[in-house]
């Protein structure tokens, strides 16, 4: 029974290594990308706005010709399709459900290594390896479920037939 225990050391202590490498580490990734995508986005927006006012107010009788016009409709249609996307695509939204995530499997892999140390028996070791992957389906299927609660089916438009 000596000889088992190691073994069951190390597969749990592998077991909780992948899912630090493949859960944590993907909510990782997939949070700050959202982050990036809603600070560029933001900040693209709120830019738009400021740069065309401060364009326009630049401008002359000579200087306003069909270029400068066409600029300063482009550049706040530039940011009304940035803040379009971010509402449309609920990017800070995802950027929470992301981070809630990452917090969890995060959460998960402390509580997992911390609670390794205490099992002494092939019992122990067998009831964290359950524990571990009963907690692990709760935060995916929880993650599955927000998610496409928050984008539903009619995601982009729906329509309606007769």
């Amino acid at each position: 029974m000596s000889e088992q225990i190691p073994n069951d050391f190390a597969s749990l202590q592998t077991f909780i290594t992948k899912i630090h490498k493949e859960y944590e580490v993907w909510y990782a990734k997939a949070c700050r990308l959202n982050y990036r995508i809603w600070y560029s986005l933001q900040l693209l927006s709120l830019l738009s706005g400021f740069i065309t006012s401060i364009f326009v107010a630049f401008q002359t009788q000579e200087t306003w010709t069909f270029t400068t016009r066409i600029i300063s409709i482009l550049i706040p249609l530039i940011g009304s399709l940035a803040a379009t996307f971010i509402l449309q695509f609920k990017v800070f939204e995802t950027w929470k459900l992301r981070e809630e995530g990452r917090i969890s499997f995060q959460n998960l892999v402390n509580f997992s290594n911390s609670q390794i140390l205490k099992c002494k028996t092939q019992e122990d070791f067998q009831k964290l390896f359950e524990e571990i992957t009963l907690k692990t389906n709760q935060i995916e299927n929880e993650q599955s479920n927000k998610f496409f609660s928050l984008y539903g089916s009619n995601f982009i438009a729906s329509f309606t037939t007769k």
